[in-house]
């Protein structure tokens, strides 16, 4: 993970750097990625470059960690749009995901990591390092949500149940943005969706069907 000095910098100065590095990532095969090219863009020297990141695996990892934040407040926004309403933020959420991912830099970076051979085990490992330290604030926006969602909405007795639903949902958001791309066309992908909420509504047995039926 980047350093403290990192972390001190204003945040303009933060922005600038990971813009750089997304430009770059996005130009060319992550093999191929260039700290000089980030460091000129970013109007920062090599040594400066290095008492921020021990590489441009770090910086990746810093890039990420600043997605899972952009998610986070995606979540939060989502849901006061939707007054509450679950299902509704979950729809909201996946297209604002689906928003944020299609300006053409930003797709050219997500794809050329994710088109990476090790992408997997890449965005594996950022997933367990960011976890690991910024796990707690995933769990407060999902106390928040579930603590700011309608409960009337939704069958779940408690946390620990809102918690399995919630990562099934954010599971599914993760695959149907996976899809995006793949180049599965957008309409598809919120028809796919769509029938998924269905079925974490609902459920698939015979008794939700008539529950299916009268939405």
């Amino acid at each position: 993970m980047p350093t403290e000095r990192f972390y001190r910098l204003p945040d303009e100065k933060k922005r600038i750097i990971c813009s750089a590095a997304v430009k770059e990532f996005a130009r060319v095969p992550v093999d191929k990625v260039s700290i000089n090219q980030i460091i000129k863009e970013a109007e920062i020297s090599r040594g400066s470059f290095y008492t921020y990141f021990e590489d441009k695996w770090d910086l990746l990892g810093c890039i990420f960690e600043d997605s899972q934040n952009r998610l986070r407040e995606f979540c939060r926004m989502a849901l006061i749009e939707s007054d509450g309403d679950i299902w509704k933020m979950l729809e909201k959420l996946l297209l604002k995901t689906l928003d944020y991912c299609s300006g053409k830099e930003q797709f050219a970076f997500i794809k050329s990591v994710m088109c990476h051979t090790g992408s997997e085990e890449i965005l594996k490992g950022f997933s367990e390092r960011i976890n690991n330290a910024y796990g707690h604030k995933n769990e407060e926006i999902e106390h928040w949500i579930y603590e700011n969602t309608d409960k009337r909405l939704m069958a779940a007795r408690d946390y620990e149940e809102f918690h399995c639903f919630f990562q099934l949902a954010m599971f599914n958001i993760a695959m149907e943005i996976k899809a995006y791309f793949e180049e599965v066309p957008v309409e598809r992908i919120k028809e796919r969706f769509a029938i998924k909420l269905q079925i974490l509504k609902y459920g698939i047995c015979n008794s939700g069907s008539e529950g299916r039926a009268g939405n």
